[in-house]
């Protein structure tokens, strides 16, 4: 678990958000997609995700963290302008009221976007529609491609990288989960990334092996009829790029796809910024971990670790894993020359680790009970803020 060579905190970063549109008596918005955001076949910034109701912001490609949040805080004030006089439901499990699962609309892309549309229709016959409108936060980054010369080095580099994220990924999971609920008398402080959340209907198993093998094991799933395509590979951590996206190029890896944080209802951006930081340290120390083939044994062994951290309650095991991954990260962070924003974000994180109380489906969990209301305060404060909000700078 040590590092190998002095990383550099530089590369590109993105952001993608969701959000249900809401009313303000806490019903899902049946209303279509704003006029103000334009085509949402074409608009790169501001789109839907599987339904009608969902709105999903892309932030562009940013230089650093810092930038990538300006512009999350820019698009979030636009969206709150367009839906107006409507709100975004600021937690990741979809609200109580619902429509029957059948009324729940999908996203209509019209002629020009019917592919997508097909997709979407798709998925509502093969999950149902009330599991697609779980919401959550995609962090993207790519190392600058200077430090990866050929090719073959990026996607191995990538292709490490995945393996890695996905092995550690309870730690994560863990730490950002904020949609507590109990389920059939089992209390998840994530239910969106527990088994009852957003799941592919058979777990996927890629062989990472090879960047060739990833793509090969990807095509064999398609042709059993596992999935439809490697879009509809459910898993948490991502390699995107060329081949890995369209299973018809050659391998070019260009970027990680971390999905793993809940929307934060405890801060106006749906996340902690500091949590942005934590996530790319992680992703930093994955990337410097030597390689050792992620075998479908690792893989399973993985998945129930990131299973018992979607949990409330975790095993003295379990704890003694998530301790060890503390101080592999400090360790880590002490050989390094990354800004101060790094250490203060694992400390933050390590403070919410040593006192549960802290946690953030904790916190959530004990105001839900206290205040039946609650959730519709956060949506008001989240639009009442970012309505005030002044230009951020980048």
């Amino acid at each position: 678990m040590l590092s190998k060579k002095p990383l550099s905190v530089h590369g590109k970063f993105g952001l993608e958000r969701e959000n249900l549109r809401i009313n303000a008596d806490g019903t899902l918005a049946l209303t279509p997609h704003p006029q103000a955001f334009g085509n949402k076949h074409t608009n790169s910034e501001i789109t839907t995700d599987f339904s009608e109701s969902q709105l999903e912001l892309v932030t562009p490609v940013a230089s650093s963290i810092h930038e990538m949040l300006a512009h999350e805080k820019r698009l979030t004030k636009v969206i709150y302008s367009g839906i107006k006089p409507e709100l975004l439901w600021p937690l990741s499990s979809p609200p109580d009221q619902l429509p029957p699962d059948d009324q729940i609309p999908i996203a209509d892309f019209g002629l020009e976007g019917k592919e997508k549309t097909d997709y979407r229709i798709y998925l509502s016959k093969k999950y149902g529609r009330t599991k697609q409108l779980y919401c959550g936060i995609h962090f993207n980054f790519s190392v600058e491609k200077s430090g990866l010369i050929s090719n073959k080095e990026r996607n191995l580099f990538y292709l490490n990288l995945v393996a890695n994220a996905s092995r550690y990924r309870y730690f994560l999971m863990y730490l950002l989960s904020a949609s507590p609920k109990v389920v059939q008398g089992i209390h998840y402080r994530s239910v969106r990334l527990s088994s009852h959340g957003y799941q592919n209907t058979v777990p996927v198993y890629p062989d990472y092996s090879s960047p060739e093998a990833y793509i090969a094991s990807l095509q064999t799933y398609v042709n059993q009829g596992v999935i439809e395509s490697p879009r509809e590979l459910y898993q948490l951590v991502r390699i995107k790029g060329k081949g890995y996206e369209d299973l018809t190029h050659a391998p070019e890896a260009s970027r990680v796809e971390l999905r793993i944080s809940d929307l934060n209802p405890l801060f106006d951006e749906g996340i902690n910024p500091n949590d942005l930081y934590l996530m790319h340290l992680y992703l930093l120390w994955c990337a410097q971990n030597e390689h050792s083939v992620f075998t479908l044994e690792k893989q399973k062994e993985a998945t129930l670790l990131s299973n018992e951290a979607t949990m409330l309650y975790v095993s003295p095991s379990f704890s003694k894993r998530m301790d060890e991954m503390f101080h592999a990260l400090q360790s880590f962070l002490k050989q390094q020359t990354f800004p101060a924003c790094y250490t203060q974000a694992l400390d933050e994180a390590l403070l919410r680790w040593r006192n549960p109380s802290k946690g953030y489906a904790e916190q959530i969990r004990r105001q839900l009970e206290t205040d039946p209301n609650v959730a519709m305060k956060w949506a008001v404060r989240m639009k009442h803020a970012h309505e005030n909000s002044s230009h951020f700078t980048y």
